[in-house]
């Protein structure tokens, strides 16, 4: 799968924010996960940050900054995240998380709302979440929604 017209759109926007190299291999070892192939395609030009009128947390295992590994982990911690999701983003009220367990069917990104977080293992019972099939649809919709922002 080739996510060019993604790397170009995003380029054009923020320019080349590439996330420091070892640090998907880093994230998996510590998570135990196995990070989706077009995750890491987009890690290759995109380092975390506010895209698309939300600030997500930065591709990095450590730093003064939230990141995906610490909040991940914290989360496992407090609120029993289940090992097959990373955490990308907490925007008020709400939580989006990548799932990297494809076995059972169900999206690749959840944008939960605070009440449906506590219940993100079945997603038939979830209230109404946003949700993509591919972490590269989420992405996609991000850029749209920054271009939307900015006209």
């Amino acid at each position: 799968m080739t996510l060019n017209p993604l790397r170009t759109r995003y380029i054009e926007l923020f320019g080349n924010e590439p996330a420091d190299d070892g640090v998907l291999g880093q994230i998996q070892s510590r998570l135990g996960v196995a990070i989706p192939s077009d995750f890491r395609q987009i890690a290759s030009f995109y380092s975390g940050g506010m895209v698309g009128g939300i600030s997500h947390h930065a591709i990095a295992a450590k730093g003064r900054e939230t990141n995906i590994l610490a909040e991940t982990l914290r989360l496992r911690k407090s609120i029993a995240l289940p090992h097959s999701m990373l955490v990308l983003a907490e925007p008020a009220e709400s939580l989006i998380i990548l799932v990297t367990d494809h076995s059972m069917a169900r999206p690749a990104v959840l944008w939960l709302d605070s009440i449906d977080a506590p219940n993100r293992n079945d997603v038939e019972s979830l209230r109404n979440p946003e949700s993509w099939n591919s972490y590269a649809d989420f992405f996609e919709f991000l850029l749209d929604s920054e271009l939307e922002e900015r006209s």
